[in-house]
């Protein structure tokens, strides 16, 4: 199985532990400040993509010294600079897993747009291949059939958000099961939890976005 990292611009106070210490193991595609941040990191992205409106001339004079493939972009495009990212991801990498940091917290707007990105049918190639990590949440797309879903070590709350309608919904294990639920419109199931360490879904039609979480401030 191919991993391949992707750091996003994100606000550093939302990487988790294993980014900030630069433990993650993979080979990375760093897009716009996330190119630069890992270079901070000492990690040398394949890829740097993105119109780097973020970075400053001196900073983008050092990133183009250290990293051969850089993809600039102009900033009046169609496509977000993640979109780019997953565009390279799959068509070069051919990637089986990708890991996507630094792409919550910081503007709502970003996080939405990070977000919906699979719903859009050309990306929706990516579903169950995508994890979106920051240092509470651990962010995954299903699509239609029987999944089953194991309990991160670090993390108390089981979410389940419909992205698109959704049919025959059914959280069966679940410490608050759910049973043949459908709608038309998106809708977030939140506050659930895992009854042991695994435990079950399955719906018909739709992209059902599931997350783990924890409440930070707690520490736990």
């Amino acid at each position: 199985m191919k991993k391949l990292n992707i750091l996003v611009g994100g606000p550093v106070d939302q990487w988790p532990s294993e980014l900030t210490a630069g433990a993650v193991v993979g080979e990375w595609i760093g897009v716009d400040r996330g190119a630069f941040r890992l270079l901070k990191l000492g990690i040398t992205p394949k890829v740097a993509v993105g119109d780097f409106d973020s970075l400053s001339e001196t900073e983008r004079e050092w990133l183009t010294t250290q990293v051969q493939d850089i993809r600039r972009v102009k900033p009046e495009k169609d496509e977000t600079d993640l979109e780019l990212a997953l565009t390279i991801a799959q068509n070069e990498y051919q990637a089986d897993e990708i890991v996507i940091y630094g792409a919550t917290g910081g503007r709502i707007d970003h996080l939405l747009s990070n977000i919906w990105i699979f719903s859009q049918p050309r990306f929706q190639q990516f579903i169950g291949k995508v994890n979106l990590v920051d240092r509470g949440n651990s962010i995954r797309f299903y699509a239609p059939g029987n999944h089953t879903i194991v309990k991160e070590a670090d993390k108390k709350y089981l979410g389940f958000i419909n992205l698109t309608a959704v049919e025959h919904l059914d959280l069966a294990d679940e410490r608050y099961e759910l049973h043949d639920w459908s709608s038309p419109t998106p809708y977030s199931w939140s506050s659930n939890e895992f009854k042991g360490t695994v435990n079950h879904f399955s719906f018909t039609q739709g992209i059902v976005m599931v997350i783990q979480s924890k409440d930070t401030q707690y520490g736990n």
